[in-house]
């Protein structure tokens, strides 16, 4: 048996990204973006659209953290919300602006890989949400008219579909999200770069901050070991990297730690019989599945990282026993790649942009639905710089607040994976 590689299968995947250098000298611009991530470089792109003087500092490489590390996974939903429950939460006004945004934010990433020619595999043939139970079913079919009330492409799969779907009869039922799917993150954020600097906007790799303060003319300084920037405004896009950024940033999230991996190409004949009809999918369950495909046949799934399950061999004998749980027909199929990523969960399981006062922002939006949501967050962020206004932004900015008792809490995510994975 051959060893899994432990990079993330983009690595060999991706086709190669602009040609970036480190940060030399010092440099002035209006908005200053640190994090070259999704949720950075759409941001990046859409100000320089916009005229916008913009600079990306990125401490590795665009893509390189959690965006690279990631299943890919285009899917417009909430994890723990519904559209009713946000326009309770919030009323009428502000709910229905950030349903709205949310619905909307596959057709974005998919519209923008188009207008930008980005090569990244993308996929729009689906994104399900599969239940265990019929309970669970039972108000997933009333979160489909929830959606579909709103205008979306949203439909409830009922158990039989969902078997022939996703080629699994271990689900009661699923929701699809019509225009979600599936892309290649590292070539999806190398793309986006691509098209950033090509409107005007100036990208660094390896460069990282190594202190950001306001100047004595009220501009933000940020400081790198090769040189410095400038800026009259500043934008963290830098995922779990905000906490060392800003000060009010530093307990403002939780991480989640993942281990994904990748089956080596399978044959037509498996491929015909789980997910034959393409689409991907992440289950309702505690301890999470996945499933979705890539353009050679590869079968991508994740699960999270647990107290249980700790090292290469073992995160290699999981991934085999939760492909074989699902998948019977997959048994004996070689791992090809298998690496470990992290999800960034805000307890609000909602996305959130903080106004960090004297014209510094940060987006904090991943909770596991990053890529659609950081590509539709940064446009929006982008337009509400561009004209000053911040209100604009359909996310309800607001400061952070830390979580409490945050060294325990930043354990609690493994913690509460451990005990699904007992129950598993």
């Amino acid at each position: 048996m051959k060893a899994a590689s432990r990079l993330a299968l983009w690595r060999h995947t991706a086709p190669a990204g602009p040609s970036l250098t480190q940060l030399q000298g010092d440099v002035d611009t209006d908005v200053l973006v640190i994090g070259g991530g999704i949720a950075g470089m759409s941001t990046a792109l859409h100000l320089a659209e916009a005229g916008v003087a913009v600079v990306v500092v990125e401490a590795g490489e665009p893509g390189s953290a959690a965006t690279g590390q990631s299943g890919g996974l285009i899917a417009p939903d909430y994890i723990r919300h519904t559209p009713d429950s946000i326009a309770a939460q919030f009323g009428p006004e502000a709910g229905e602006r950030l349903t709205a945004m949310l619905g909307r934010s596959a057709q974005h990433c998919f519209d923008l890989i188009a207008r930008h020619d980005i090569d990244c595999d993308a996929r729009q043939d689906g994104f399900y949400t599969p239940v265990h139970q019929h309970d669970l079913a039972e108000q997933q079919r009333r979160v489909a008219g929830q959606w579909q009330s709103r205008g979306f492409d949203v439909s409830f799969v009922e158990q039989a579909g969902a078997e022939d779907a996703l080629g699994t009869d271990a689900y009661r039922g699923a929701l699809r999200f019509g225009q979600g799917g599936s892309i290649n993150p590292l070539a999806y954020v190398r793309g986006l770069t691509e098209a950033a600097m090509a409107a005007g906007a100036y990208v660094y790799r390896d460069t990282a901050v190594r202190d950001l303060s306001r100047a004595a003319d009220g501009r933000w300084h940020a400081r790198a070991a090769g040189g410095s920037v400038r800026a009259s405004r500043v934008v963290l896009a830098a995922n779990g990297g905000n906490a060392g950024l800003h000060r009010a940033m530093r307990r403002a999230a939780l991480p989640l730690n993942v281990v994904e991996f990748a089956t080596t190409p399978l044959p037509a004949a498996l491929r015909d019989r789980i997910l034959p009809h393409g689409g991907a999918f992440t289950d309702k369950s505690s301890y999470i599945f996945s499933a979705r495909y890539d353009g050679d046949g590869r079968l991508i799934s994740a699960f999270p990282r647990t107290w249980c399950v700790r090292g290469p061999r073992a995160y290699h004998k999981e991934a085999r026993r939760r492909l074989t749980k699902h998948f019977p027909a997959l048994h004996g199929v070689e791992i090809e790649s298998l690496w470990e990523g992290i999800a960034w969960i805000n307890t609000s399981f909602l996305p959130e942009v903080y106004d960090l006062g004297d014209g510094a922002v940060a987006i904090q939006a991943c909770n596991g639905r990053g890529i659609s949501t950081n590509t539709v967050i940064g446009a929006e962020l982008a337009a509400a710089l561009a004209g000053d206004d911040l209100s604009a932004l359909s996310v309800s900015v607001r400061s952070p607040a830390a979580i409490p008792f945050y060294p325990l809490a930043a354990r609690s995510p493994e913690l509460m994976m451990t005990l699904a994975y007992l129950a598993d």
